[in-house]
């Protein structure tokens, strides 16, 4: 059931008007922007919930990549000697933060709609605005960690190229992987509710075949067809090109980028279908 806002001054005495219709996807994305003030409430909620109530607070997003960084340098670099192009630490840590912020976009968002049922009961909005809320949390972590990496390769006297400018395109790449996995699971585990309980797993064992710990080099290149239908293969090599200035195969990974946007896309559509019809 949604609202229908009076759209002149002749009309902003009449009573609110409900309709049963569906809306239209372009009028339910148009209500995502006029409701997008709510992903900001629901964001500092979270984060407050998630720092201000620890000890350490705010110090833990940077503590986490740390320490993890550590402990796979150690293990890749000095017990298996797996040789890369830019320092290790530089190019672990740019796969990382890739993937960390997509593992958080997809795991904590796709569940954000089941745990938010009490709200809508008090409110209407569209549900999404849980989800986007949810990416802006996770952005928070990011964004940190980025900052880090950067003043590593500075402190390093790493060399930093114009490629730079490009790494924005990338980051919107990495947010579009996590939030087409997380509104086609919001969609379908309405229906198939173990797969909440599948996907973090799935996640878990997916960072092993992507190369965020490891060059695409060590894959033989009669692979590399696999590696480029990996969409988040696409976003750390993207990440490493733009920071690092490695190599990057344009062509394959932008036309897994038109992918994933369409599919991200197509997923927003489902979810509004089944939010309209709820």
């Amino acid at each position: 059931m949604h609202h229908t806002a009076p759209t002149s001054r002749a009309t902003q005495a009449a009573p609110t008007v409900f309709s049963a219709a569906p809306l239209t996807f372009a009028a339910y994305c148009r209500e995502i922007i006029s409701y997008s003030w709510l992903i900001w409430v629901f964001a500092l909620k979270e984060i407050r919930m998630l720092y201000v109530q620890t000890y350490f607070g705010v110090l833990w997003s940077i503590i986490r990549p740390v320490v993890t960084l550590l402990i796979f340098t150690m293990i890749f670099r000095f017990f298996m000697h797996v040789p890369t192009s830019s320092p290790y630490y530089l190019f672990a840590f740019s796969g990382m933060i890739a993937w960390n912020f997509f593992s958080q976009i997809s795991n904590t968002a796709s569940t954000a709609i089941l745990r938010g049922e009490d709200i809508f009961s008090k409110l209407y909005f569209p549900k999404v605005i849980l989800l986007l809320a949810k990416i802006v949390v996770a952005a928070l972590e990011f964004v940190i960690s980025l900052a880090i990496l950067l003043i590593l390769i500075l402190a390093t006297g790493q060399k930093v190229s114009a490629t730079l400018a490009t790494l924005p395109l990338f980051v919107i790449y990495n947010i579009l992987c996590g939030f087409a996995i997380a509104i086609w699971m919001s969609v379908l585990s309405a229906r198939f509710h173990d797969l909440t309980q599948i996907m973090p797993v799935i996640i878990g064992i997916a960072i092993w075949v992507t190369p965020v710990f490891y060059p695409a080099t060590v894959i033989p290149q009669q692979y590399h067809v696999f590696l480029y239908l990996n969409p988040m293969a696409g976003v750390i090599s993207g990440y490493r090109y733009a920071l690092l200035g490695e190599p990057f195969p344009a062509f394959p990974y932008f036309v897994m980028m038109a992918v994933v946007t369409i599919v991200a896309l197509a997923g927003l559509y489902a979810f509004s279908r089944r939010e309209s019809v709820a």
